[in-house]
């Protein structure tokens, strides 16, 4: 099974005249992060893009344990999401400039708050059912980590199956562009690969990142020392980003029937692309490493991509399950609750019932005005 490669030539990229940090023995500890140096990489920035809770900051967690550098995103650092990965420690949300090397976004999901370019792009995949339901989770919870109690299913029923109607066409659309528009190579990574097959997944996107011979090895240098050493039974090396949950495909069970088939049927050129089938494939029982992963430059295409550059959203700004979705929860006068129970968003209830209270007491001065003008009459 491969992921999706269009006809083009494979052969090696140019011999690198970038490098990545020296490499030691031992990665960078965990607190030893820096930024590159002025020209370190001569203004090249590699995009790491994905739909929305499809492993990003998974992989921004591996790069930044290997490189020992910072990785940036092209999200405004003063939004909720964002202070969260900054407070565990991703300190490059916002930061697009010549300090990092990699640079996280959604585009064209939504666009970023400054357009960036970029030479190269990991595009980081995971199949739909998980990805939609972790984003529900996300905009309901308002967190990268924390999940909705199994009754939030049934109290916004009918959003949920909206959201998986509008949310199959965004993730279609979205790697339909990568993959068919985009000129710059691209690495493409499975996010069920980073959780099952680690090794050999990091050691392509380095092959990737240093312009290595796909074919080549990087075995028996100190570069393999440092993905061996993010091999590891605990979470240290993946940054603030903690998995709603290690098992793949545990989401299914929140989909009818219905709903499964609607997204099989719908998407099943991109996940047969993907390895996703659930007919055809045996996902997610038999998760095998794809054999090619890379998707060369196109020949005479652009040597630069600008992220947010053709200014292209797949989202309709009155789309409600884009940045609209914050307006939605704050306007729920019933909070939140999280898989263990824990009541979520009570600032934002509390702010939504006092809006309410307002209403009708404007709408009781409305009325008894109104019947004072009818009486006087």
């Amino acid at each position: 099974m491969d992921a999706i490669i269009p006809a083009a030539s494979e052969d090696p990229q140019p011999p690198s005249t970038q490098s990545l940090p020296p490499a030691s023995p031992s990665p960078p500890a965990k607190d030893e992060k820096r930024w590159l140096e002025p020209d370190e990489h001569h203004g090249e920035h590699i995009a790491i893009v994905s739909y929305p809770r499809s492993g990003n900051s998974l992989m921004r967690g591996l790069l930044e344990t290997i490189t020992g550098v910072y990785t940036g995103c092209d999200t405004r650092p003063d939004r909720s999401l964002s202070l969260e990965l900054l407070k565990g420690g991703m300190k490059g949300e916002g930061v697009v400039d010549d300090r990092v090397w990699f640079v996280k976004s959604h585009y064209p999901e939504r666009s970023g708050y400054v357009p960036v370019a970029v030479q190269k792009a990991i595009l980081v995949v995971r199949n739909p059912w998980d990805a939609i339901n972790s984003y529900f989770n996300m905009t309901l919870t308002n967190s990268h980590n924390k999940s909705v109690h199994d009754s939030m299913y049934c109290r916004f029923a009918t959003r949920w199956d909206a959201m998986i109607q509008n949310e199959i066409q965004i993730w279609m659309k979205f790697h339909a562009y990568w993959i068919a528009k985009v000129d710059i190579p691209i690495q493409i990574v499975r996010y069920e690969d980073l959780l099952l097959h680690r090794k050999e997944t990091m050691h392509r996107v380095l092959k990737f990142v240093l312009n290595k011979d796909p074919k080549s090895s990087l075995d028996g240098t100190e570069w393999m020392d440092r993905i061996e050493s993010i091999l590891t039974a605990d979470d240290s090396s993946t940054g603030p980003y903690k998995p709603r949950s290690g098992k793949i495909a545990s989401s299914f069970r929140h989909y009818s029937p219905e709903q499964f088939q609607h997204v099989l049927d719908v998407a099943r050129v991109h996940l047969r692309n993907f390895g996703y089938d659930t007919e055809t494939q045996g996902f997610p029982h038999d998760v095998r490493l794809p054999s090619r992963q890379l998707r060369p430059a196109k020949a005479g295409g652009k040597s630069v991509w600008v992220l947010s550059g053709d200014k292209l959203e797949l989202r309709h700004r009155s789309d409600t399950f884009g940045r609209l979705s914050t307006w939605f929860r704050k306007d729920l006068t019933d909070p939140i609750l999280a898989s263990d129970g824990t009541e979520l968003n009570m600032h934002e209830v509390e702010a939504a019932r006092e809006r309410a209270r307002a209403a009708a007491a404007n709408d009781g001065d409305l009325d008894l005005a109104h019947h004072d003008r009818m009486a006087s009459s």
